[in-house]
């Protein structure tokens, strides 16, 4: 059970509030629940693939029994004839055996309920929160509210200046998510700013640059079109690691019911899952490193045919990943943390292009064109060939600008990890060493950083390239930026001493 409670992340309300870490659970298509507290007030909010669900308090104004005497649809003597009930479910069967509540009502003061709950927690700027993903509310249970026109109105009632803080750079990437015709309510800033992304996604820059705003009103219409759900963001300091959703998603669990504090819905807590792999035998360690490494595909990847079910490849990433995580393998060799590591990056990856019908027919798609291409043009620009000769010219140039850096030289550095990041700009640890050379002048501070969001932002289990972001980011004092970042990376590895102790030496 102990892998079980490495899925659980926590933080405070101060640093991410409710509304935000709710947007995030549904960028990230999650289930679970958010837990608050607040001094003696207590919320739990519920996510069924990234819907709000369910909510429950300790507050008795949001209680099912207050709900009912304010509507006066019974009395309090009527009430009080009742026997006693542990939650609020419980009360809403027995009104309904007895006949004094309907199931239309009995859905509508639980969706008012709900309402409230989630209304309350949206002004807390205070508090604490843990997201768990093992613990979920019952089959059947659901309060239909809309909670996005809920979270953009929020959004919309936050001044632009502290919209503002809630960004951390202008590079940051938003992609629209639905069809511009088909958005009804928007204020005009938001207008405006859905206009450039209906051609293609957009950083903070460009908007700004399209529409002409300042930057905090540029800022305060994404920040509400986002927890709207209109669009998606990406390339920001989230509460959620980028690295952990895949195992946040895979938490598929047998389910066993479990009462919880009084006036609180029943809710389904996990028990550890038994299945080892998809295959009749586990797989080695050394052969999954073999297999990923010398994978032509995300198929090969995953060990499945490429004509597979949907529920076939999903099998086999749970397994590997429950498997070959790289936490059960910190305290071997380097090189072989390395290997794990790089692996479980390609099984991410992996996941992420197959884990739906419409991604997987795209990445299918791709893998007959660069068939094709392959096939019909062996000898023009951009073969096989000309491919391994140009990787193999990054590895070069990559070798003599590390060597470079670790002597101390980073201006001639900058050099040789320059071209080969540009050679090959995918891999994570050229563009986090060309950043770290970058970093060592101050003329370059914002393209160093860019360098190590992308490294990040390609292998975001890596602890090595987020301890050089929170080293830059102290470099250049921005230590609230350095103290998120380690906080992310702690959520990810808890056990890593050098970012406990630099966490510890900020606070």
């Amino acid at each position: 059970m102990t892998a079980q409670n490495d899925l659980d992340i926590s933080g405070t309300c101060l640093a991410f509030p409710f509304a935000e870490l709710a947007a995030e659970m549904a960028q990230g298509e999650l289930s679970g629940s958010i837990r608050l507290s607040n001094k003696d007030k207590k919320v739990i909010v519920y996510f069924r693939d990234g819907r709000l669900a369910f909510a429950v308090s300790n507050s008795r104004m949001t209680r099912l029994f207050d709900f009912v005497l304010q509507q006066k649809k019974l009395t309090k003597e009527q009430l009080v004839q009742l026997p006693s009930f542990s939650n609020d479910l419980q009360l809403a069967e027995q009104l309904l055996a007895d006949g004094l509540l309907s199931e239309s009502e009995k859905e509508m003061f639980f969706s008012a309920q709900v309402r409230a709950i989630v209304q309350d927690a949206l002004s807390w700027s205070e508090g604490e929160w843990t997201i768990t993903p093992l613990a979920r509310v019952r089959e059947g249970l659901h309060a239909e509210i809309d909670e996005r026109a809920m979270l953009k109105e929020y959004g919309r009632s936050v001044s632009a200046d502290v919209a503002a803080t809630r960004f951390r750079t202008f590079d940051e990437t938003f992609t629209l998510t639905v069809a511009l015709t088909a958005i009804r309510d928007c204020s005009a800033n938001e207008a405006r700013v859905l206009v450039p992304l209906a051609s293609a996604p957009q950083t903070v820059a460009d908007i700004v640059a399209h529409t002409g705003f300042e930057g905090n009103e540029a800022f305060s219409a994404l920040y509400s079109l986002w927890l709207g759900g209109l669009v998606v963001r990406s390339g920001w300091q989230s509460a959620i690691p980028a690295a952990k959703i895949p195992f946040l998603r895979a938490a598929k669990l047998e389910l066993k019911r479990e009462a919880i504090m009084p006036g609180i819905a029943p809710e389904e807590k996990p028990v550890e899952d038994d299945k080892e792999t998809a295959a009749d035998e586990p797989i080695t360690l050394e052969a999954y490193l073999k297999r990923t490494e010398s994978a032509k595909n995300f198929y090969e990847v995953l060990g499945v045919d490429p004509k597979c079910d949907g529920d076939a490849l999903k099998d086999s990433y749970f397994a590997l990943a429950k498997l070959f995580h790289p936490d059960k393998f910190r305290k071997e060799a380097p090189e072989l943390t390395k290997r794990v590591h790089s692996a479980f990056a390609q099984l991410a990856s992996a996941h992420e292009a197959l884990r739906t019908p419409d991604s997987r027919e795209l990445y299918d798609f791709k893998i007959r064109k660069d068939l094709e291409a392959a096939n019909g043009a062996s000898s023009t620009p951009g073969t096989p060939q000309e491919t391994d000769q140009k990787l193999r010219q990054a590895i070069e140039e990559f070798e003599k600008g590390s060597q470079l850096l670790a002597k101390g030289d980073a201006a001639a550095a900058q050099v040789h990890l320059a071209r080969a990041a540009h050679a090959d700009p995918q891999n994570a640890r050229y563009r986090a060493y060309y950043g770290s050379a970058l970093s060592a002048d101050d003329k370059h501070r914002h393209k160093a950083e860019g360098e190590l969001q992308a490294a990040i932002k390609i292998d975001g289990s890596s602890a090595e390239y987020r301890m050089m972001l929170s080293h830059f980011f102290i470099k250049v004092k921005l230590l609230k930026r350095a103290e998120g970042e380690l906080t992310r990376l702690l959520a990810l590895y808890p056990n890593h001493r050098e970012a406990r102790e630099m966490l510890d030496s900020l606070k």
